[in-house]
């Protein structure tokens, strides 16, 4: 089997794994699916976009080309900009830069919440502040807020008003995509997937909304006053993040590759985030922090040395190191290549990590 064949292989394993993940989530009650459907848009993305870059006609036309564009675009190029969201900014190199780009959304977004308010209720948002960060939690663990939403959702290029009903246009589209390519795949290539198959359980008692004062310094109600606001504000996305993958996916994807890479990306991107912070010197006066922000930045190299690994979670388009004539199992054998360690025992290290991270976080922005 050549490695485009492992790829699509890979591939089509985690399209299958992916509608199960879609019905679970049609499955929970309307105001869980609002809660929890925004943070998978990324990865909702990396799938299509997978789809789109392994499996193009004869006349390399995509297959993500038939459906409607979104305010005047493409779902195509809506696909390959979302799956570069779940960055969070990391992918610049420059910190400042980042939190420039992210004052810059959350002024816009604030802006937009009070632009058509009376003259009275200007007065009032004066002399108590406008709630403008909007934070969800599961089981008291903070896995999704309105700013990192909103890096998601700004390839949208939507009004505020408008946003969530190009969200829900384009997750219908995404789903329709997924469940279509899988829709050939059913009863020949993999088994039909059965209605216990879809069903998945979250008491919405779990679930809290909780609104904060984050714009208006001398009204803020959140993160404490050690370090930048902003850079609290780039790190809680990571928070966010890492408590999606740690305590929401299990409810949503069984044990599998899908599964896998999405907790890896995400370890990936929040250890970077730290990583990029700290050299940056705005957790200089943190010092009692500094050991263990040292300790899980060099795990994280240890674990990405280089960026092939983190370049197959990525992309589907499998690089030139993994052996395709080993058998099946691609995505282990993948990890085991390019990291000299079993799936089973990175993962160890990982959930691990991932726990040290998230508390770190929580140390430094409240």
């Amino acid at each position: 089997m050549d490695l485009l064949q492992v790829s699509r292989s890979q591939l089509i394993s985690e399209v299958y794994e992916s509608k199960k993940m879609i019905y679970r989530l049609i499955n929970l009650p309307e105001d869980i699916q609002s809660n929890i459907s925004i943070s998978l848009l990324p990865y909702l993305s990396m799938i299509c976009d997978g789809i789109d870059s392994l499996f193009q006609t004869q006349d390399t036309v995509v297959l993500s080309s038939k459906f409607e564009d979104i305010n005047g675009k493409s779902f195509t190029t809506l696909i390959k900009k979302i799956r570069a969201s779940s960055k969070l900014l990391t992918d610049k190199r420059n910190l400042r830069t980042s939190i420039k780009m992210l004052d810059s959304e959350t002024k816009k977004f604030h802006d937009e919440l009070i632009k058509d308010y009376t003259e009275e209720q200007l007065a009032y948002v004066k002399a108590f502040g406008q709630d403008d960060l909007g934070v969800f939690y599961y089981k008291n663990k903070p896995y999704a807020n309105s700013s990192q939403m909103n890096l998601y959702i700004k390839p949208f290029n939507s009004t505020v008003r408008e946003v969530g009903k190009d969200a829900l246009k384009f997750s219908m589209q995404a789903a329709m995509y997924i469940n279509g390519f899988n829709s050939v795949l059913e009863g020949k290539t993999r088994p039909y997937l059965k209605q216990e198959d879809y069903i998945t359980n979250i008491n919405s008692e779990d679930l809290l909304p909780q609104d904060y004062i984050y714009s208006e310094e001398k009204h803020r109600n959140i993160f404490n006053n050690v370090i930048d606001k902003r850079v609290s504000l780039y790190l809680m996305n990571m928070q966010c993040q890492l408590n999606f993958a740690l305590n929401i996916l299990d409810l949503l994807i069984d044990e599998h590759p899908l599964k896998y890479r999405i907790q890896l990306l995400i370890y990936y991107y929040s250890v970077q985030a730290i990583d990029f912070a700290f050299s940056s010197s705005y957790l200089e006066e943190l010092e009692e922090q500094h050991e263990t922000i040292t300790a899980v930045i060099e795990t994280h190299k240890r674990i990405f040395n280089g960026n092939t690994f983190r370049n197959n979670l990525f992309h589907y388009n499998l690089s030139e190191e993994i052996n395709s004539s080993l058998g099946e199992n691609y995505f282990e054998i993948m990890v085991e290549t390019l990291t000299c360690t079993s799936l089973g025992n990175l993962l160890t290290t990982i959930y691990k990590e991932m726990d040290i991270v998230e508390n770190l976080i929580k140390e430094i922005i409240y």
